[in-house]
């Protein structure tokens, strides 16, 4: 069992569910009957949304239990508000509750005697491990002098481990992105860090040494929080682009 991982068991547990339900539903052995592409997308969004759950993700929870709806308008009579009035509703809903539990959704973990943010994934993975209080997977180690992060509709976690950095470009819609330069060396005096998209949050750990210079960042409808301030002596963090109705955070560590 050591040799897969968690999510690919959960995941094809759910794809051998699908199979007997679907030979079940065929045979007609079911109480009640059901459309091919019903019964696949249940299982798809089902355990998308069981996935979610246990890791505590709002946005797939959110999501999940939207498209959950959508297929199964019409035995609960929605059929006049899909797909697009559920779609809008869930992302309303998933803003709200980003809002409201922006700090409570996730852990509290005390490490030496500070407390941090933690993510359930985090415990899952038998490979983590904790750097500069920091938890951390290997699953999302980065290097290179210029990195590109895609984001769309999904959450996003990448541990930036490059001991040249120039560049880091962000394009974020509709999700969550969080990056650490917690063991990044910059290259030069300045790490630009570009950040383009809509609707979203995107969360930046970076060293106490390190200054943040945001003047070339235009936020629509959005706001820049920068928790604690720098020690001096580091390279400039350069925040630039345009973000529109989203949240970024820059935090020392």
């Amino acid at each position: 069992m050591k040799k897969f991982k968690l999510r690919e068991v959960f995941w094809g547990i759910a794809l051998v569910a699908a199979a007997v339900f679907l030979v079940l539903n065929q045979l007609h052995l079911l109480s009640f009957h059901l459309k091919v592409s019903m019964i696949i997308w249940t299982i798809i969004f089902g355990a998308a949304l069981i996935e979610s759950v246990a890791n505590k993700s709002l946005f797939g929870t959110t999501f999940s239990i939207a498209f959950l709806l959508i297929v199964y308008a019409e035995p609960l009579h929605i059929t006049k508000i899909v797909p697009w009035t559920v779609l809008v509703a869930a992302l309303l809903i998933y803003l709200g509750l980003t809002l409201i539990f922006k700090r409570s959704w996730f852990p509290r973990i005390v490490y030496f005697n500070q407390k941090k943010d933690g993510k359930w994934k985090n415990f899952s993975n038998n490979r983590s491990r904790i750097d500069n209080n920091v938890f951390s997977s290997g699953t999302g180690k980065v290097d290179g002098e210029d990195i590109v992060i895609n984001q769309r509709l999904s959450s996003v976690s990448r541990y930036v481990h490059s001991q040249n950095l120039r560049s880091i470009t962000i394009n974020s819609s509709l999700g969550e992105v969080e990056v650490y330069l917690d063991q990044a060396k910059a290259a030069g005096d300045v790490v630009t860090v570009d950040i383009n998209g809509t609707m979203g949050e995107i969360e930046i750990y970076v060293p106490t040494s390190w200054r943040v210079n945001s003047d070339n960042l235009n936020l629509a409808l959005g706001e820049l929080d920068i928790n604690d301030e720098s020690t001096g002596g580091g390279p400039t963090l350069m925040l630039t682009g345009h973000f529109s109705l989203g949240d970024v955070e820059v935090n020392y560590v």
